[in-house]
């Protein structure tokens, strides 16, 4: 039986909550985003009303619950307020958006990744979470130009790590770590839409071509221009089973160059490193389940239950879990409280890909047959697969 939702939004001093006794407005919908793409979470607000004030930099935060106790899955700062007859939506957002718009000018000699990452967001005023060490750069430069969330998206590439918020409001440069799944959901009772897409890279093996005589010559040679370079080289390569196997190249290799890397120890971390990511976004696509408030991006989940004649379980053989890249709560009074896990990057739906009818009547867009013939259409496709299509090699999309 489904319990009932909590929800706790406070906004600028008001307070829209589950509990009449402490809400000051009334909630009439919620969307909120974590993401590991784009420029950061954000929340999307209605609320009731056209008198209270509300102004750009307020503080937000979500708290929501299918329980008795609210958990925090938004924090962040109000961007824009758009003023209706009876009621107000306001946009809000994470931290990220604040390195989107800062220019920093910074030279750094000797230091490592995360030593960079935590000194920009220092600057930016944003709390770090996990920062990965990284490899150890001879020299570094920030100039103005590209923004401070560009030269980080830069400096994730020489980490094979991932830039992301949580929902704390924290934000996190972490590589993708593997391990138990920590989310784990029952195909019967849990998911509601499923979509997943073997999505193995175009290369099997990746080269770090670096420059500098730093491993040749001395670490006081970093600057030096020389001919062989195979000293500030490294390799890795992935297998079909998606294991990494540092210092081997594939039949399929990527060769990358990056002017920052001046040792043959930062090149082979750097191999290694975006080896471990590539595998990392192995699986795509995307999972909608009830009221599951606790799940962040980077987390590993797993689907119990699944037919073993499914397409679906073919693609998780192995222990293969899917990442989660973007986590979406969404709240209102047509579907209640759900939560929708993305594997893969931006809106599956936005790309050409198949919607089912179900989810287009549920978001009330018309098509053939009715609102009420597609949301009897979604009872059917929302029971033991019998809703399955098969789309192109390893694609398969439950509705």
């Amino acid at each position: 039986m489904a319990q009932q939702v909590t929800y706790r939004v406070m906004i600028g001093g008001q307070t829209a909550s589950s509990r009449l006794q402490e809400s000051t407005c009334q909630l009439l919908a919620l969307q909120v985003e974590l993401t590991m793409d784009g420029v950061g979470g954000r929340c999307l607000l209605e609320l009731s009303g056209a008198t209270t004030t509300l102004h750009a930099d307020d503080a937000v935060s979500v708290e929501l619950s299918a329980g008795e106790n609210p958990q925090r899955v938004f924090t962040g700062k109000v961007e824009t307020v758009r003023i209706g007859a009876a009621s107000q939506q306001v946009v809000a957002s994470d931290g990220l958006v604040v390195l989107a718009r800062l220019e920093l000018e910074a030279a750094y000699e000797s230091v490592q990744v995360g030593f960079i990452v935590r000194d920009i967001l220092q600057q930016a005023g944003l709390t770090p979470g996990k920062v990965e060490t990284g490899p150890q750069l001879t020299a570094y430069a920030l100039h103005r130009g590209p923004r401070a969330l560009r030269h980080l998206q830069e400096l994730t590439a020489l980490a094979g790590a991932e830039l992301y918020t949580d929902d704390q409001g924290m934000v996190h440069f972490a590589a993708p770590q593997p391990g138990p799944a920590e989310h784990t959901f029952q195909y019967a009772q849990d998911v509601r839409s499923l979509e997943l897409q073997a999505a193995p890279p175009l290369y099997d093996s990746i080269e770090v071509w670096g420059e500098g005589a730093a491993s040749t010559q001395g670490a006081d040679k970093y600057y030096w221009l020389v001919t062989d370079l195979t000293g500030v080289n490294g390799k890795a390569a992935v297998n079909a089973s998606g294991q990494v196997t540092p210092g081997s190249t594939g039949q399929r290799p990527r060769y990358v160059s990056r002017g920052a890397i001046r040792s043959g120890e930062a090149a082979r971390d750097m191999a290694a490193a975006q080896m471990k990511r590539v595998v990392a976004r192995w699986l795509r696509g995307h999972l909608e389940v009830g009221e599951t408030p606790g799940v962040e991006p980077g987390k590993l989940v797993r689907i119990e239950g699944l037919p073993a004649d499914h397409s679906a379980a073919t693609l998780l053989q192995g222990g293969r879990l899917p990442r989660v890249r973007r986590v979406r709560h969404t709240l209102d009074r047509q579907r209640g409280f759900i939560t929708r896990l993305d594997f893969c990057n931006g809106d599956t739906d936005r790309q050409g890909q198949v919607v089912g009818r179900a989810e287009l009547a549920h978001r009330g867009i018309a098509y053939p047959g009715g609102t009420a013939g597609a949301a009897a259409a979604g009872q059917r496709l929302s029971g033991s697969g019998a809703g399955v299509a098969h789309l192109g090699v390893g694609r398969t999309i439950v509705r």
